[in-house]
């Protein structure tokens, strides 16, 4: 007989692992792909901790010895790792006691299941997902606000898409075009079903290419990532900036953001502005014009 219960697979992660490092996002997903259906990350203070929380037909047995196999395969040490179980969990109703509409000036970040407040003038339905950006998170409200703040007109490129918050929300606020680009399919397919939502798929394009690859130069470039490959891309996404176009990056940590400003002023761009929420930072740049 099946057991009507969920069940969690706790991961304590070692001391020395920080919420920058990149191999969080190769766990969350590969703990999806083991059939997680929710997954929670307590990263406020050290050591992190991960509940994935697994439906009642995917059988316990086995858990804790995949979970640590895929600690191993990505190099991640843990403290621990142990099973728990919960009551039946719906996890979509889960999900909407902990969202609510979220206002960035005229533009508004708004559940399909609430109403959109009086006040919104332009309104954006983004539903959580497995795919990053829901506006709740530091580093997705300073890319919305620094949006809002330029009001771009012309065709915008981002960089890390994931549910196609930024590209969306730059539409909305007037963007005559969008590319968007992300190396994960799932992120791809839900930003894609966000557009359609929100009416905006025929201004948007979808891609998996990356920057290096890519000829166009726009005059809003985002990029939501990370500290580490933001560095990495900094000679190829700088390019990618039309003459006295912005650039906005974030996903950076602020201890980590002299660094990031470093690789991307010795890649010609200047400006800089570094803007905190939290332990998040965003900075701004300008591409030169001539």
């Amino acid at each position: 007989m099946t057991d009507p219960q969920w069940h969690g697979v706790v991961v304590t992660l070692a001391t020395e692992v920080g919420p920058e490092d990149d191999r969080l996002d190769a766990l969350s997903g590969a703990l999806f792909e083991l059939g997680a259906g929710g997954l929670e990350t307590k990263d406020e203070r050290r050591p992190i901790t991960l509940i994935a929380a697994f439906p009642p037909e995917v059988a316990p047995d086995g858990l804790i010895a995949a979970v640590q196999e895929l600690l191993g395969e990505l190099e991640l040490p843990s403290a621990e790792v142990a099973l728990q179980t919960y009551e039946p969990v719906d996890w979509a109703e889960h999900w909407r006691q902990h969202f609510h509409p979220i206002g960035f000036g005229p533009l508004w970040i708004v559940p399909s299941w609430l109403e959109a407040p009086a006040q919104a003038q332009k309104v954006l339905r983004i539903d959580p997902s497995m795919a990053f950006g829901t506006g709740l998170h530091a580093t997705t409200a300073l890319c919305l606000e620094r949006i809002v703040e330029l009001a771009s007109s012309g065709p915008v490129l981002d960089v890390g898409t994931g549910t196609g918050i930024l590209a969306l929300g730059a539409l909305l606020l007037g963007a005559e075009a969008a590319v968007a680009t992300d190396n994960d399919p799932d992120a791809l397919r839900v930003a894609r079903e966000n557009a359609e939502v929100n009416g905006l798929l025929p201004k948007l394009r979808l891609s998996s290419s990356d920057v290096a690859f890519m000829k166009d130069r726009f005059p809003l470039v985002v990029a939501n990532i990370l500290a580490g490959p933001l560095e990495e891309m900094a000679p190829a996404l700088s390019k990618r900036v039309a003459p006295g176009g912005h650039l906005v990056l974030s996903g950076i940590l602020a201890t980590q953001a002299e660094d990031v400003a470093r690789a991307y002023e010795a890649a010609g761009l200047g400006g800089r502005r570094i803007v905190q929420k939290e332990e998040w930072v965003r900075i701004d740049f300008t591409a030169p014009r001539g």
